[in-house]
């Protein structure tokens, strides 16, 4: 049986989607759970078409808070994290977008590096949080995140490395480089 974070998840999956898409970002859900992707995020689809990958989260906001982790690996310029939290109140329902420049600069290290951690609490969540609420704003933010990312590291860190070929006359040179993704 899927745990209540798992099903909060995939609520959270649907409502972002939505939003994007009312938007004009187009919203597309990879059959891969890699690296923080649980939604990628067009402007378009055509040639050299750039993306942003989202996670997305869900919490229930308990008698002691929450928290969320992510791992540091995940959080680059073409990141973004999409939280939605439950504060048992039926008629408000949180939703948060944190890019992953901001991660980076306020949230909190684990000590051994590895992850980063944001605590929940019902003050945070109508305090420092609020500059991160999801908003027409952050609609053109993430678009903003879309239009200047570099799409090559984003498919390296993805893992899937990345090639070229050159294809004179009839002749076949080509080098590809890629992740060893088992030491990963």
């Amino acid at each position: 049986m899927t745990n209540d974070t798992t099903v909060m998840e995939y609520t959270a999956e649907d409502l972002i989607a939505h939003k994007l898409q009312r938007a004009n970002i187009l919203v597309a859900k990879p059959k891969f759970d890699q690296d923080g992707a649980d939604l990628l995020a067009l402007l378009h689809v055509k040639d050299n078409a750039k993306f942003c990958r989202i996670q997305c989260k869900g919490r229930s906001l308990g008698k002691y808070g929450a928290s969320v982790e992510i791992p540091t690996k995940y959080v680059s310029d073409g990141f973004v994290l999409f939280l939605f939290v439950e504060t048992g109140d039926p008629e408000s329902t949180p939703l948060f977008c944190f890019l992953g420049r901001e991660i980076r600069a306020n949230w909190k290290k684990r000590k051994d590096g590895q992850q980063y951690r944001l605590t929940l609490t019902k003050s945070k969540l109508t305090g420092d949080l609020v500059p991160f609420v999801f908003c027409d704003n952050r609609i053109k933010d993430i678009e903003q995140v879309i239009r200047s990312i570099d799409v090559g590291p984003e498919f390296n860190t993805m893992g899937h490395g990345n090639g070229n070929a050159v294809f004179p006359g009839f002749t076949l040179n080509a080098t590809m480089e890629s992740k060893d993704l088992t030491s990963v």
